[in-house]
Parts: structure tokens; sequence; C-alpha cells
């Protein structure tokens, strides 16, 4: 079983560099664009026998939804939500940009930026509460399932799920992992597996 992890399309704060997080912005034109040649590739690799994928799971948020139906179109094949595949919220700094962040709040930003799994944006969530429901949807999935699925998610999901799997530090994500819009990441189930125990035990 493989676990097809995606990114969401583009959407336009992604094009204006602004913090969307919980803010629940839908898929611009080149999203749409992006969504719909995602699922074409999909489609392919599925006709090649290379894919057997047997439902898409998404976040709930409309941009990551837009993104999955266009999949599970294409594939003939169920989409369900999963409310802990959601983007981190990211509190008060939704609607900002990272450089002005910085710049207005130097202090909070360097703490956060260099304690990252345990440290909370203000009024948002840590990288490691991020994780707990990620694991939590995870196994649901893998209660669920026996083939292989899509994963519909956000890209600060991914920089933790990656990192996590890595064994690397936190502070390391941005640099090691982001996820390009549409951008497809593959983990074996045995991988997911073997993190959420690891997890469980408090590592």
């Amino acid at each position: 079983m493989t676990f097809y992890f995606v990114r969401h399309g583009e959407t336009d704060w992604n094009v204006k560099k602004k913090i969307q997080g919980s803010t629940d912005i839908p898929l611009n034109e080149n999203g749409l664009r992006q969504a719909a040649e995602l699922a074409e590739a999909l489609l392919k690799r599925k006709q090649a026998g290379l894919l057997d994928a047997v439902c898409v799971y998404t976040s709930p948020q409309k941009r990551a939804v837009q993104t999955a139906q266009a999949a599970a179109e294409a594939l003939d094949i169920p989409c369900m939500m999963e409310d802990g595949l959601r983007e981190m919220n990211l509190g008060d700094w939704e609607g900002s940009n990272w450089e002005v962040i910085e710049e207005q709040q130097p202090e909070v930003y360097h703490y956060w930026n260099t304690h990252r799994r345990y440290t909370h944006t203000p009024h948002g969530e840590s990288y490691n509460e991020v994780l707990a429901r990620t694991f939590l949807a995870l196994s649901d999935i893998l209660e669920r399932e026996s083939r292989d699925v899509l994963v519909v998610t956000h890209s600060a999901v991914l920089m933790a799920l990656r990192c996590y799997l890595a064994g690397l530090p936190f502070e390391e994500m941005a640099k090691r992992f982001r996820t390009k819009n549409a951008q497809i990441v593959e983990a074996g189930a045995e991988d997911i597996r073997a993190a959420i125990r690891r997890f469980k035990k408090g590592e």
C-alpha cells in the first residue's frame, strides 16, 4: 500500500505569498489547471498499472477539495474528507507574509522559527499538534484501506510529515521539504505505521 500525498493547486494567496493557514481560499485559474493536469497524470499512471488507488482523502478546505475532486473524477474513485488533513492554523499571522512577520515581530518570529516543533504561532497551532491530528487521520485511513490512496493536503502538513519521516530537526523543514502546488510525494504504508508508533512513544 502506498500513500500518494499531494499538495493542493495554486491559489491567489500562494501567488501573493500570503500566509493561508486555516483561511479557506479557493484555487485560482492556474490552480484549477494544475488540478486537471494532476488528474490526467494520475490517470495515466493508473492505465499503465502503476497506480492502484481506491479512494482520495482530502482536507476539507476548498483548495484541497477542488484538487481532490478533479483526481477522484478522473480515477473514478470516491473522495472523502478528513478533518485532520486540514492546513496548520497559523493564527494571527494569516493574511500577512513571512517577511512582514519577521520585520514586525522579530523576537516572536525568531523563537518560533528556531523552536518550530512545539511552539505555537500567536493563537495558532504548533507543528507537533499538526502531526498529532495528521497521524490520527492516517491511522483511520490505514484501518479502512489496504490498497493505494491519494491524500490531498497542504504545505505545512506535508513539511511536518516529511521532516518527521526523515527524522530531521523541524528547523530544517523549510529548507528541505517545501512542496510545490500539485506535487506528488509517495510514502509506503509501513513507513507511515512506523512513524505513528514513534510519535505515540513521544519521539
